[in-house]
């Protein structure tokens, strides 16, 4: 059994694992917010909420695919280096720009004050106070954990000694 396509599952899994616990607290967010525009007659959206689920919901698809037809075709396109390298690579940014936007919006909305302090005024708030971190630190371990195996990946093409081409054989099918 190949290490690395073991670490690839392990990687895409606990990707999807953690885009479902960011789909949560953004949707988590979004639902206190929409309660707060309520009791304020306004409308609006965070937009790193909305981020949030947009990028959870894409890795959480695109990962299944890339497993999934791994799991069920040899030798798929999907499951070689020349393909996954980049594409994840899109993916581990846009977790950056997930977790950036997220601090930086909850700078600029709560502006250093304790989330603690809302607690009287509107609750939810609080709430939405207290999920910007969780947000943006399962946003960086999945970039964490995304770009670490691309790289891995990059560096195993790179320096692989088979006399077959690693950029077009997939993972599963190397060293057989």
């Amino acid at each position: 059994m190949n290490l690395l396509w073991l670490y690839r599952v392990f990687t895409l899994v606990l990707a999807c694992i953690l885009s479902l616990v960011v789909i949560a607290l953004c949707a988590h967010t979004s639902s206190h917010l929409d309660n707060i525009l309520d009791y304020l007659h306004l409308t609006g959206s965070f937009p790193y909420a909305d981020l949030g689920i947009a990028i959870g919901c894409i890795t959480i698809v695109t990962n299944i695919i890339l497993l999934g037809l791994d799991f069920f075709f040899d030798n798929i396109f999907t499951s070689m280096p020349i393909f996954e390298i980049p594409w994840l690579c899109i993916v581990w940014i846009l977790w950056i720009s997930v977790g950036a936007t997220t601090l930086s919006q909850g700078n600029q909305l709560f502006k250093g004050t304790p989330c603690s302090e809302y607690a009287v005024i509107f609750p939810d708030a609080k709430d939405i106070c207290n999920d910007i971190h969780p947000i943006a630190i399962v946003a960086f371990v999945n970039f964490a954990l995304l770009f670490l195996y691309s790289m891995s990946s990059l560096v195993a093409a790179l320096f692989s000694s088979s006399s077959s081409s690693t950029w077009t054989t997939s993972l599963k099918n190397r060293g057989k």
